[in-house]
């Protein structure tokens, strides 16, 4: 890929004045633009087929970053940027909206653009349109200032795709530079058939149209017909995305991390910073298909009541920006419904109740419930007005009752047929109730409270994270958030933390150390419960290592005699560097030779770097455990650099023997317990650790093949004690289905 540097032009000067950051995210925006810009084409090349991958996290300002991209692409010559907006009309509406609003395509005379071109169809109207622009790149007479950029807004749908190919192909797109979008690039954009395809035996090279999915088919054709073109993937969730087999079409070459700004409160915000904020729902206010719940929860009342301070608050320090709520109780639309209609009948009650005369008992009664939620706020805001303030004027409930009745309660699914758009600037304060709809890439404007008592389903860790829409730039207004989720939600939220950290750290130093995507290992921390997609879009296994309170043992060190031979110097050189260290653990006085060893403890690190990453084995099993088990510890000496680790030298060094199976592995490593019963003068090799530490075992066998006859001398191999606090349950790409 030719190198180049993009300009800052006028149209991307505008933008970022109109967009009004503070100047630290100004230079970083900017900044990180330029640099996914760079990765691009080079709009000087006559062709060009790039994939890439943007990661940013869950309500970050990915659509403001490519946004930006958008008009530093116009900046530089592209041609035709095309933004593959979602898989609905509600969510390509809002692309669309967003990107008129930040371009100012509709308030702007200038003509720089044409666009936004939504949904184009072969009709002689758009074609027409678009050969027109593309014809003034290629008049050298043409005034450079004047040359337009063709903008178009695609939903991820088969038809409409086909149409924007249908118009596209009968153009003359040589040396025109085309910039992809597909934003929520995880999404229906992969081959789901992947599995599939794997399991019947055919590479990538061998896929037929008919074993492709039918979106994908569209993206693979339109990527097809543009020679000079880079398709860029947006996602918070990229896992499907970089764990596709890398000779796919849409696995990316390079991947781009955007930064948050300071203002962005995300996962570790509130599952590790501010857990007070998260709340468990109650085992007794969750619908089961035994047991459905006939009244509203108590915790979906008390939520509401929270949720209705904070906008009394609001509209007393005339805030002008959005204040919403979220009701996600299930994927199903009569579910939804019936929460809607709770929702309503709670706000009316709430509405009919503080109208009443001040001596009423219902009145009184409720006044306690909300001064009860207006303490729980009042811990974590520090400016919250008084109560008797966001009830009303001198003993008047007004204030409150007209927070309440001016928020607008919105059912956000397909039921009447079409999602609707939200019209923020309508109402100040919303709650919203739905499914699916207010899942991946539905903005809410001013999320604080969240109530959602939907399980994770299969435990997919994209799809749960999608979920997160409470996540956001919230920082001014953090305190008034409360989220509402069941137990095992909590808890996988928490482990999804620790993945989604886990991962852009090994991106971040992989692009660190300049290395391409494709030389990235595949592997995260992931628990065992969870998935990190769909199945179907990958055609590789998956190896899952959760090393903790158990021992790593080597299976077949005698494999190559290269290797031998290398662990030999490597083992030996080790030994050298720390027999000042060591020291008899001779045990019991009965004990035999055989059972006699030398032992010193070192830093983690020291063992780490000059004994564990130097030792090689080749065999599949041993290798990919290899792997896991350094993964393990880099990650341990990442959290606490200084920690130790025990070192055995078993038999003090000496050669003891053992026997391999017909699978030309070691039958067994470990000494046993002598004796069996009685009195125990020696526990047996696999008690000879330190409970607490990694410990290291170094071995030198002499290993014998019954069958064969066949003698490996003096061959080195280890087994390494993980202690439970050393433990990250890893996932890693595998081997190709079969």
């Amino acid at each position: 890929m030719e190198n180049w540097t993009p300009i800052v032009g006028e149209e991307t000067e505008q933008l970022l004045e109109y967009l009004k950051l503070d100047e630290v995210s100004t230079k970083i925006l900017l900044k990180e633009t330029k640099s996914i810009l760079a990765l691009c084409g080079s709009p000087k090349q006559q062709t060009n087929s790039e994939t890439g991958l943007v990661f940013g996290y869950v309500q970050s300002g990915k659509t403001m970053s490519f946004t930006t991209l958008t008009a530093l692409a116009k900046d530089n010559d592209y041609q035709i940027i095309i933004v593959i907006a979602g898989i609905s009309t509600n969510l390509l509406d809002q692309s669309t909206k967003r990107l008129e609003k930040d371009l100012r395509l509709n308030e702007r005379f200038d003509r720089k653009w044409l666009g936004v071109k939504k949904n184009p169809t072969n009709t002689s109207t758009d074609r027409d349109d678009i050969s027109t622009v593309l014809k003034e790149w290629k008049n050298p007479t043409f005034p450079e200032d004047e040359r337009r950029t063709v903008l178009i807004t695609v939903m991820k749908n088969p038809r409409h795709l086909q149409n924007l190919i249908d118009v596209l192909q009968r153009l003359d797109l040589r040396e025109v530079p085309t910039l992809i979008i597909d934003d929520e690039g995880d999404q229906a954009s992969l081959n789901t058939k992947a599995m599939r395809n794997a399991m019947r035996g055919l590479t990538e090279e061998e896929l037929s149209e008919q074993d492709l999915s039918t979106i994908y088919r569209r993206i693979i054709e339109l990527k097809e017909i543009l020679p000079h073109h880079t398709f860029i993937q947006y996602t918070a969730t990229p896992q499907a995305n970089l764990f596709i087999n890398i000779l796919d079409r849409l696995s990316p070459n390079f991947i781009k991390l955007l930064t948050p700004g300071d203002a962005y409160t995300g996962g570790s915000t509130f599952f590790i910073d501010n857990h007070t904020l998260v709340r468990p729902i109650p085992i007794e206010d969750i619908a089961t298909d035994e047991e459905p719940l006939e009244t509203p929860p108590q915790s979906l009342i008390y939520a509401m009541q929270l949720f209705f301070l904070g906008v009394a608050a609001g509209k007393i320090k005339k805030d002008t920006n959005n204040r919403s709520m979220m009701i996600h109780p299930s994927r199903l639309q009569l579910d939804q419904r019936l929460y809607f209609d709770w929702a309503n009948s709670i706000k009316e009650r709430f509405v009919t109740t503080l109208q009443m005369e001040d001596d009423e008992f219902d009145k009184l009664e409720l006044i306690k419930e909300f001064e009860k939620a207006y303490q729980d706020l009042k811990r974590t805001v520090q400016d919250l007005p008084s109560f008797e303030n966001l009830l009303g004027n001198k003993l008047k409930t007004d204030r409150l009752e007209h927070a309440i009745s001016s928020t607008k309660i919105e059912e956000v699914n397909s039921r009447q047929g079409k999602t609707p758009l939200i019209n923020w600037k309508d109402h100040y304060a919303y709650i919203l109730v739905g499914g699916q709809s207010l899942d991946r890439g539905f903005t809410v404007e001013g999320l604080t409270v969240t109530y959602m008592p939907r399980p994770i389903g299969v435990g997919t860790v994209d799809t749960i994270q999608q979920r997160a829409r409470f996540f956001g730039y919230k920082r001014k207004y953090l305190g008034y958030c409360r989220i509402y989720l069941d137990e095992p939600t909590i808890n996988a939220y928490r482990h999804y933390v620790e993945h989604e950290e886990d991962l852009r750290k090994s991106l971040t130093e992989n692009n660190l150390a300049n290395r391409h995507l494709n030389d990235w290992e595949r592997e995260a921390v992931l628990e065992r419960a969870y998935q990190l997609a769909r199945k179907n879009v990958f055609s590789n296994e998956f190896e899952r290592f959760d090393l903790s309170n158990e021992w790593f043992r080597i299976s077949a060190p005698h494999d190559l005699d290269n290797i031998i031979d290398n662990n030999r110097k490597v083992t030996q050189s080790f030994i050298t560097s720390i027999q000042h260290l060591l020291q008899e653990d001779n045990g019991h006085a009965k004990r035999t030779d055989e059972q006699k060893h030398s032992v010193c403890k070192i830093s983690v690190r020291r063992a780490f770097d000059d004994y564990l990453m130097k030792l090689k084995f080749t065999r599949d099993s041993d290798s990919e455990g290899f792997t896991a088990l350094k993964s393990v510890i880099l990650r341990y000496l990442e959290a606490y650099p200084n920690s130790e680790a025990t070192i055995f030298l078993m038999k003090k060094g000496q050669i003891r023997e053992r026997q391999l199976t017909k699978k030309d592995e070691i039958q067994q490593l470990f000494q046993g317990k002598n004796p069996r019963t009685g009195e125990i003068i020696y526990p047996g090799d696999s008690e000879i650790k330190e409970f607490a530490n990694l410990t290291i075992q170094i071995h030198n066998l002499n290993l014998i093949n019954r069958d064969t006859g066949e003698v490996f001398e003096n061959v080195y191999t280890i087994a390494v004690w993980i202690p439970e606090s050393m433990n990250k349950s890893i996932i890693r790409l595998g081997k190709q289905i079969n």
